[in-house]
């Protein structure tokens, strides 16, 4: 037998001999059959990693995989020529295929010369995915570790503002309450009042109409007729009785500055103060007399109670106009260098039953005002200062000049 014959058959043996043992291999194995690196064996494992059955991969040159590099033809070529096992690790992924090392092996025929070699593929995951993939878990669980502090910091905000919404609706439940006793404590004190108040309405009309009485108290029983026909309109606008009964009117304004200082005059002269009146010639105003009078006589008398001994107070009234649409306004202005109000007091100043006089205030004088200007389509606002050259308050009143 020829020494062609002999190795075609050692080589049809190994060939047998690789069947054998690597069919049933979980591991991707081929075998190479001579120089040319022409793949003469592939088990079922090699077959499944790369996606293509055993006719098509027979015979096709090694290097022709997808996945496997020059790196790789330059390994079998030194086996071929040495006789000698190697390991090859590829540093990067091909595609859509692993990571893999390559066992490379000679199969040597009876002349220890090279017959074949068995490639063993061997899929790993490089140290360089590791990390990566290390990373990225690292930065989702950080990216979810931040996404669950924001949904606690929004589920803490709302749960501060329901707190704090549920306060103000606690509070203003309570002012509420307040409110409606005062109320029904207004209606039956002024349901008591009433009567006394009109007999005394009507002596004093007996005493004005007396015959033989001096100018001089003529006139005072008048200013107090005046009053208590006030005080007859407060109780039923209390009572509810009075349904707006009353109409706007329109009268020169500096008469309302007259009257209110009439009614406080003993009060401005046990303080001593200096009164400063500015009201400009032939202003006129439209409104309810009684209700505007109210509103004056409260900041007046406010301003009074913060004086220290010869402090001063300014009235200013004015026309004006609306700064959006234009249209014709009064500006009324009380002011005065007293002792002023802190910042925290001035957020509150306007609620019913707040006071910063103590004892001696029922902290609803502010809050008539309020809604008596509002009533009128009007709005007020306040400055005050504790300190410096601008220490005291100062109210600023902007109200229709044609009426409600």
């Amino acid at each position: 037998m020829s020494e062609g014959t002999n190795r075609t058959k050692t080589t049809g043996e190994m060939l047998d001999l690789c069947r054998a043992v690597t069919e049933i291999s979980p591991m991707p194995i081929i075998g190479v059959e001579d120089p040319a690196h022409r793949i003469s064996y592939v088990n079922r494992a090699f077959c499944l990693l790369v996606g293509r059955g055993e006719e098509e991969l027979l015979g096709m040159d090694f290097g022709e995989i997808p996945f496997v590099g020059e790196q790789c033809a330059l390994s079998l070529d030194r086996v071929y020529r040495t006789g000698h096992a190697e390991i090859l690790t590829l540093g990067e992924r091909s595609g859509k295929y692993p990571l893999c090392s390559y066992v490379m092996w000679p199969v040597l025929s009876v002349e220890r010369s090279s017959a074949g070699i068995i490639v063993q593929v061997i899929e790993e995951t490089s140290v360089h995915q590791v990390a990566i993939a290390m990373n990225e878990a690292l930065m989702l669980g950080m990216i979810r570790q931040q996404e669950l502090a924001e949904a606690a910091d929004a589920l803490n905000a709302q749960l501060q503002a329901e707190i704090v919404a549920r306060k103000v609706a606690e509070e203003a439940l309570i002012r509420s309450e307040k409110l409606a006793a005062v109320g029904r404590m207004s209606a039956v004190i002024a349901h008591e009042i009433n009567n006394p108040l009109a007999a005394v309405m009507g002596l004093l009309y007996l005493a004005i109409n007396a015959e033989g009485i001096p100018d001089v108290v003529r006139r005072y029983l008048e200013s107090a007729d005046a009053e208590l026909t006030r005080a007859a309109h407060i109780t039923r606008q209390t009572l509810g009785f009075y349904h707006e009964m009353a109409a706007p009117v329109t009268f020169p304004f500096v008469t309302l500055v007259d009257s209110v200082l009439d009614l406080l005059r003993s009060k401005v002269n046990s303080r001593q103060a200096n009164l400063d009146v500015q009201c400009e010639t032939g202003l006129e105003i439209t409104a309810v007399h009684g209700e505007l009078r109210q509103v004056l006589s409260n900041l007046l008398a406010n301003s009074l109670d913060a004086l220290s001994q010869k402090g001063r107070i300014t009235i200013r009234a004015s026309a004006a106009r609306h700064s959006s649409d234009g249209s014709a306004r009064v500006r009324i202005t009380v002011s005065d260098n007293g002792k002023g109000s802190e910042p925290a007091a001035l957020a509150q100043i306007f609620e019913p039953f707040f006071t910063t006089k103590g004892t001696t205030g029922n902290g609803l004088g502010l809050w008539v005002t309020k809604q008596i200007i509002e009533k009128h389509c009007g709005e007020i606002r306040l400055r005050s200062s504790t300190s410096g050259k601008h220490q005291g308050t100062s109210f600023s009143i902007t109200l229709p000049k044609g009426g409600i």
